[in-house]
């Protein structure tokens, strides 16, 4: 989605989430998906009779704040398609942060007539029971999405589609910034899983951008807290000379702040980090967060939704629009976009610093990302 509209993908993601506004155009700068006319093009079944009900399912890797912006686009577009009038609803399952999880997940689905589309963000890209599972639901008529984060390359021909972060350009941003913050730094990541496509990805943009010669770790804490932190605090015991702290899954960044706050080394590190919990916004708003590289996890949900109902409708028109390229090498993905978020005094990062990733990427201060938030009643993104 690295269209002149991805640009105002953040701002539809605020109003839609206020429910109240309204929804003008795909074109409007206001709107965050493609979703401002959805029900109009959604609709093509004339009341829905000729549409199976049932359920459309997003699965994803373990529960955490980030998905509450995402659970928020999916009951829009549930709204604005009119889903009830067809008996279809949909939701988003967590899963208990273990890949097993998610393959027992899958296995009930298949067991399960009434649903009609499962969307994903696999813990793993490369589990072949994953794999294999979604593949059997493949082969039962059942549409087969990822969002989020995507199969490995060799897989991807058993989902039809991605919506999410293009997590390589997202890396090569993160790694734009703490560049532009502190250059050459001995540096270490931390993250959830090195498995999950997205980490992967992200992790590896982050060190094309910024060298590999002053990494000293790449950190897994298998989506637990606790061991987040405990992996923050080895590192920096382990690397008396690191001074750059990058998280790559959302609750990184508190992690990392709680350590450095327990230390009392905030002058000794700086620390870059994805996404936007409500923890983390206040941790940038106390001075202890350089940048933050925000996702777009409504959008994620709004348009994975539109794509499974605009499938069982027939409606092509919609297919076309949200995937315009279809067919052609990179045609599936769905890039939902960037924001870069920086403290309001004396940060060294500039808008033209990031002019190379085009309009999907959006430069903000940190106060006009608060009055955003303010605006559309949101408490994280």
């Amino acid at each position: 989605m690295k269209t002149s509209f991805l640009s105002a993908a953040w701002l539809t993601f605020g109003l839609l989430l206020t429910f109240s506004m309204g929804c003008d155009s795909a074109s409007d700068k206001s709107t965050g998906t493609s979703s401002g006319d959805a029900s109009a093009k959604g609709d093509s079944s004339g009341g829905g009779s000729k549409i199976k009900a049932g359920r459309i399912v997003l699965l994803n890797n373990t529960d955490s704040p980030f998905w509450d912006a995402a659970r928020a686009g999916i009951k829009k577009a549930a709204e604005d398609l009119k889903l009830a009038d067809h008996g279809i609803t949909a939701g988003m399952d967590s899963n208990d942060g273990t890949e097993q999880g998610q393959i027992e997940k899958l296995r009930q689905y298949g067991t399960q007539s009434d649903v009609l589309a499962v969307i994903i963000s696999p813990l793993s890209s490369t589990n072949p029971a994953i794999a294999d599972e979604l593949e059997n639901l493949k082969k039962k008529g059942v549409i087969v999405g990822c969002f989020d984060s995507d199969l490995e390359e060799k897989n991807r021909s058993i989902r039809e589609f991605y919506v999410g972060t293009n997590n390589i350009t997202g890396g090569k941003v993160l790694g734009t910034a703490a560049k532009g913050i502190k250059p050459d730094a001995e540096y270490a990541q931390f993250v959830g899983t090195d498995s999950q496509q997205n980490a992967i990805e992200r992790m590896n943009g982050f060190t094309s951008v910024y060298g590999e010669a002053t990494q000293k770790d790449r950190k897994l804490d298998d989506a637990d807290r606790n061991r987040a932190r405990d992996n923050v605090r080895d590192v920096i015991a382990k690397h008396p000379n690191l001074s750059m702290l990058v998280g790559i899954w959302s609750y990184n960044a508190p992690a990392i702040v709680d350590v450095v706050s327990e230390k009392n080394a905030r002058d000794k590190y700086k620390i870059v980090v994805f996404d936007a919990e409500q923890l983390a916004i206040q941790q940038m708003a106390d001075g202890m967060i350089d940048a933050m590289v925000v996702q777009n996890p409504f959008g994620m949900g709004y348009d994975s939704v539109r794509y499974a109902f605009a499938k069982l409708s027939g409606d092509q028109a919609t297919l076309s629009e949200l995937f315009p390229k279809m067919g052609q090498p990179g045609g599936d993905n769905r890039d939902t976009g960037l924001k870069v978020v920086v403290p309001d005094q004396g940060s060294p990062l500039t808008k033209e610093m990031f002019a190379e990733f085009g309009p999907s990427v959006e430069f903000v201060k940190f106060s006009e990302f608060q009055d955003w938030l303010k605006k559309y009643n949101l408490t994280s993104s």
